[in-house]
């Protein structure tokens, strides 16, 4: 169907960016023991959610042997819940749990190659077609499946109940990209307990339940899926964040202009040098440094009412302070901070300065229409 190829490619396309971006987080911050599973797990998961497409099953198997897109997607499964072991059970070196790395995730790598080896000797049947009744009387067969699905699900339960751990402490995207992870995890937990009863009914011949691989295939799909966005959610907020962040800087530091030029004009030389392009941010942050160090400078020519004048008021005293500065040129008192910040953040600092400003962009439209 084409939404499903639609559908497939977006995701391809969102995983293929998570990647990448965790590459370069690897390269910029250092890749520790955590950071480095944690991208082999995003690795083999996408690989395995890829293998489950049904074009690529086609070109796997021709370009390989037959039944080999099933042995792609179970073992990058075992290899993506090995790799979070690492990354959720083992937080630090010097841990004591971390010794148990032989109890946890080894087990779930010797699923993985046991798998390959034994899909290259199973029937051609077994490894082509869904499993039926019969096929699954097939006890080697049947065992080493249920081995490798209790395993798998074992290693997703875990990394469930380690995860909640965080979940209970965590707030705004760090909750839902936790979230997203346990929704994901427990599908793919789902999908080998079905896999599980699956194989179970067809040894003992108690049902006949040919759907339930299909179930378990479509839940690790789209248990791979929600775990993928659990991943790339910290990365869209972060980038969607900073975008939001820039343009509410550009928007403040537009508004801080008027300030800033009555200010400056009046005391130029607290005027940094110009350093070239900047982000909206760095400029927002230095047009606030240059204000409040014209302010300062300006602070003997504004009276001890300065502090309890209203808005409109100050904006008048500034102007009378701007013109007595430029008149002597010089400090003829002390100098004080002005209009302290109202809060945390350089928002707060901000904020003062900005209805000033406001007021005398107002002024100067006022002005510039009468002259018209």
């Amino acid at each position: 169907m084409v939404s499903v190829g639609i559908f497939n490619t977006i995701a391809l396309v969102v995983f293929t960016v998570a990647f990448c971006w965790r590459l370069d987080q690897i390269r910029k911050h250092g890749g520790g023991f955590q950071a480095i599973a944690l991208t082999v797990s995003i690795a083999a998961l996408v690989i395995a959610f890829v293998s489950a497409n049904g074009d690529v099953v086609d070109a796997i198997d021709t370009l390989t042997f037959t039944g080999a897109a099933r042995v792609v997607f179970y073992a990058m499964l075992s290899l993506g819940v090995a790799a979070l072991i690492l990354v959720f059970f083992f937080p630090s070196p010097g841990d004591t749990r971390r010794r148990r790395i032989g109890f946890e995730a080894v087990p779930l790598v010797v699923a993985l190659i046991g798998l390959q080896a034994t899909m290259l000797v199973t029937p051609l049947d077994l490894r082509t077609t869904d499993l039926t009744e019969w096929n699954a009387q097939n006890v080697a067969f049947g065992l080493f499946f249920l081995i490798a699905s209790c395993y798998l699900g074992y290693g997703f339960v875990s990394c469930i109940r380690s995860i909640r751990r965080f979940l209970r402490t965590a707030d705004g995207y760090l909750k839902v990209s936790l979230s997203l992870l346990v929704a994901g995890l427990a599908l793919l937990a789902l999908s080998s307990v079905t896999q599980i009863l699956f194989v179970v009914f067809g040894m003992t011949s108690l049902a006949h339940v040919p759907w339930l691989l299909r179930f378990s295939q479509v839940t690790a799909v789209v248990g791979v899926v929600l775990f993928l966005m659990g991943i790339c959610y910290p990365m869209v907020y972060g980038k969607w964040h900073a975008f939001r962040s820039e343009r509410t800087r550009a928007r403040s530091e537009a508004e801080l202009v008027p300030l800033w030029q009555v200010v400056t004009g009046a005391v130029p030389e607290v005027v940094l040098p110009q350093p070239g392009k900047q982000t909206a941010t760095e400029r927002f942050h230095r047009r606030i440094i240059e204000t409040r160090d014209a302010l300062t400078q300006l602070s003997p020519y504004l009276s001890e009412d300065f502090e309890i004048a209203d808005d409109d008021t100050r904006v008048t005293m500034l102007y009378d302070a701007a013109d007595s500065y430029t008149h002597y040129g010089r400090i003829t008192g002390d100098v004080r901070h002005m209009l302290p910040a109202e809060g945390q953040g350089i928002d707060a600092d901000a904020a003062p300065l900005v209805r000033l400003s406001r007021i005398i962009a107002i002024d100067q439209q006022a002005s510039a229409k009468a002259v018209d």
